[in-house]
């Protein structure tokens, strides 16, 4: 396919960056990958995608998002052209210092839009940046003003890449203003933005008009007005503005901190229908005394329904959860719900999907489930709502353990029972034939469990640790070490992937280790890609379990390896993930979720390795949609039938995340677990990403995941989606949630009046 020509103009050199604007016809308005050449040598790269207001304003490009600030040395005189990095094709005409105009009759920047600019107002904040030239490491205060009144107040410090990359200060001077919640009503307000020491930003004053149930509501209250005689006539219509919603909400996700959560709830409750006549009443208004199991004939079958000691349920909880139940032909079926004990303040506790290692780690669905009768074996009198939770899981259909993410349950006080869980969880794997595990209540949280799956019967299997490095023996050696002396398990190999390491004590270290039997070194002699080299590694293993590891690691736990074959003796495994912190104790990975930011995070960096983290889950083995290549351990058959490290489109970044997603296409699960604990000081080694090819590629990486995983974006099964997927995982509340409240889970078609009635 022919792509038409870029559009755009260089309009300056200025401070020590070339600005301007550029995007292609007919691209739907995706930005551009820029390569900036001097003489044919890279002086820099950049994504143009910072939004003009003055090209909106002229009618030029499709979405405003096409500036481009690239910072790089440019003499006087010399010439600079912008290609495309893939193929090296000009994008736009040379541009010679000192300036000369490509087209006078083109928009031109405004002064001030180097010193501060309103991005964006969608959702229910206020995004920008401001930087004042004269003082740059300054983080200037920022105002947000209705009808005269300071209605929020922030600082711009917080870091955003394409400031980096535009060379703006050290780019820690974006900001996010949170409009008040009681702003969220769907009236339009003019909002003034002032910033310390500039006054009025670029594109401000801005309308703001937002809503806590989100756009999609909006578009459901105008369909909803449409005459009954155009609605067919216009439906192609709203699933295009629905398509376009959706993925606004994936590029620009919102949310709010834990502290709204009552007022988050209220807003997402109004979109449940009303139920004027329910068909199921519970009879108590305050929590359950104790466990409780009642049994209820509806169309679907006998259904039991299993309440917690402790648990109120909501005002038409039973209802909304039957109907659900019936529509995915669920065999078990469990909610949300929120910690409201006695003196502390009410806490979402937003669940996974089915999460088959964080049950048996945590009774995580605590609250309101419901499960088919059948399932359950009658010979075998259940003593206990554990008891019957897992008989359940295990009996369940594939694919029919349904959650709905939706508050239901209000647990006002501590479980009671983790004993019990003791021996249910010990039965359950001795019933599944790993008789010799253990499993023991968490010291400090007694309702979370450690399970340790038993080793393997046969002989133990070797396994392959394959480390790249390119010299650094500071960090190589420490690495080696802990793994040699610290390392209970036996038999292991270590192979040392050598990328053209120069230093003579490195390449002593190598050569005395080699010969001494501790490790075997492979050689590569190629520019640094992670994917590959550790492909080729992966072909001559002699393990048949491959632990992939950096050279930025240091081993903390003794058992790490047999814990990782204990793990993937399970058959259902396709990799383990581990721990990883910082040197301060601060977690560095702790599960990857995949969304987050359009792309993937790894979870609670905020966290410390003692915290409790969101509900227990820094303290448990659980199962993520991906795991970090830091320290990952799957079988050497398993990598190889799914091909391994993409290579080609994933050298250096996001590999391991590719690799995860499709082990998961193939039905594995993904564990990480606490039990794996190293030292990582992430990308020590390499470095950052900050030369210009290097940029252009990691640019081009992030591009080639969203477009190959995009479908990923708001549906990882390992995260809710009432929790935010701005900024780190776990921190806050999606607004508007990315689960319709009340409505048909996704796939499900909505019940007809008579199998609702049937109940």
């Amino acid at each position: 396919m022919t792509l038409s020509p870029c559009q755009g103009w260089v309009e300056e050199y200025v401070a020590g960056a070339l600005t301007g604007w550029i995007y292609r016809p007919g691209a739907g308005g995706a930005p551009l990958l820029l390569l900036a050449l001097v003489d044919g040598v890279a002086r820099g790269a950049c994504l143009a995608n910072l939004y003009r207001g003055d090209l909106v304003s002229a009618g030029v490009g499709e979405t405003g998002y096409h500036g481009f600030r690239l910072t790089m040395a440019l003499a006087p005189g010399e010439t600079v052209q912008l290609v495309d990095p893939q193929d090296g094709v000009p994008l736009l005409s040379p541009f010679t210092r000192p300036l000369i105009m490509l087209d006078p009759t083109a928009p031109t920047e405004r002064a001030d839009c180097r010193f501060g600019n309103i991005d964006t107002n969608v959702g229910t904040s206020i995004d920008g940046w401001c930087w004042n030239p004269a003082a740059p490491e300054k983080h200037l205060t920022v105002m947000a003003l209705v009808e005269g009144v300071v209605v929020q107040e922030t600082v711009a410090g917080k870091q955003r890449g394409d400031l980096v990359e535009a060379g703006i200060g050290e780019g820690d001077h974006a900001f996010t203003l949170d409009m008040p919640f009681w702003m969220l009503d769907g009236r339009k307000r003019l909002v003034h933005v002032h910033a310390e020491g500039i006054g009025l930003l670029n594109n401000s004053p801005v309308s703001f008009q937002s809503t806590a149930r989100g756009p999609q509501h909006l578009l459901a209250q105008l369909a909803a007005a449409v005459p009954p005689e155009r609605q067919e006539e216009l439906e192609g219509t709203r699933q295009l503005l629905a398509a376009f919603l959706a993925e606004n909400n994936v590029i620009h996700p919102r949310s709010i901190g834990f502290a709204r959560y009552e007022e988050w709830l209220a807003a997402m409750q109004m979109d449940l229908p009303p139920n004027p006549t329910p068909q199921l009443r519970w009879p108590l208004e305050g929590p359950t005394p104790e466990d409780t199991v009642f049994r209820c004939q509806a169309a679907a079958g006998d259904i039991l329904f299993l309440i917690d000691a402790g648990v109120r349920l909501l005002p038409g909880a039973l209802d909304r959860a039957l109907t659900i139940f019936t529509q995915t032909d669920a065999d078990l079926l469990y909610t949300d719900a929120d910690m409201r004990l006695p003196g502390k303040p009410a806490v979402p506790w937003f669940r996974p999907d089915w999460n088959y290692d964080l049950f048996l780690s945590q009774d995580y669905m605590r609250g309101l489930v419901l499960v088919r009768a059948a399932l359950l074996d009658q010979a075998q009198p259940l003593a206990s709502l554990p008891a019957v939770k897992m008989m359940a899981t295990e009996q369940a259909r594939p694919g029919k353990i349904i959650h709905l993410p939706e508050i239901w349950a209000s647990i006002e006080r501590q479980a009671e029972n983790q004993a019990l869980w003791l021996d249910v969880v010990t039965g359950h794997m001795q019933r599944r034939g790993f008789a010799g595990g253990s499993v023991a209540l968490h010291p400090r949280w007694p309702d979370l469990r450690r399970v340790q799956w038993p080793r393997p019967a046969w002989q133990a299997p070797l396994i392959s640790l394959i480390i790249p490095t390119r010299d650094r023996l500071d960090l190589l050696r420490p690495c080696i070490d802990s793994i040699l002396t610290r390392t209970r398990y036996r038999p292991f190999e270590i192979i040392i992937i050598d990328n053209q390491s120069q230093e003579p004590e490195t390449l002593s270290y190598l050569a005395q280790g080699s010969r001494q039997g501790r490790f075997r070194v492979l050689s590569y002699d190629a520019p640094f890609n992670y994917a590959d080299m550790n492909n080729q590694a992966a072909q001559v293993a002699q393990g048949t379990v491959l632990g992939f590891i950096n050279n930025d690691v240091e081993l903390i736990s003794p058992d790490w390896l047999g814990e990782a074959v204990s793990l993937l003796a399970r058959p259902e495994v396709g990799a383990v993930g581990a721990r990883l912190r910082f040197a301060n104790g601060m977690i560095q990975h702790g599960g990857v979720v995949v969304g987050t930011g359009g792309l993937a995070e790894n979870a609670f960096q905020q966290c410390h390795v003692d915290d409790e983290g969101y509900f227990g889950r820094t303290q448990v083995a659980g199962n993520y949609s991906a795991v970090t290549a830091a320290c990952l351990f799957c079988r050497k058959t398993d990598f190889l039938a799914v091909g391994g490290f993409d290579a080609q489109n994933l050298p250096v970044a996001f590999n391991d995340v590719d690799l995860c997603l499709r082990l998961r296409q193939q039905g594995f699960l993904l564990v990480w677990t606490p039990a794996i604990d190293l030292f990582h000081y992430e990308s020590v080694s390499r470095g950052r990403d900050m030369a210009p090819e290097r940029r252009a590629r990691s640019m081009k990486e992030e591009q080639y995941m969203r477009h190959r995983w995009y479908h990923q974006a708001m549906s990882d099964p390992a995260y809710n989606p009432n929790l935010n997927l701005d900024g780190r995982p776990f921190r806050g509340l999606a607004l508007p949630s990315r689960h319709c409240w009340g409505g048909p889970l996704p796939g499900v078609a909505t019940l007809s009046a008579g199998q609702e009635d049937a109940v």
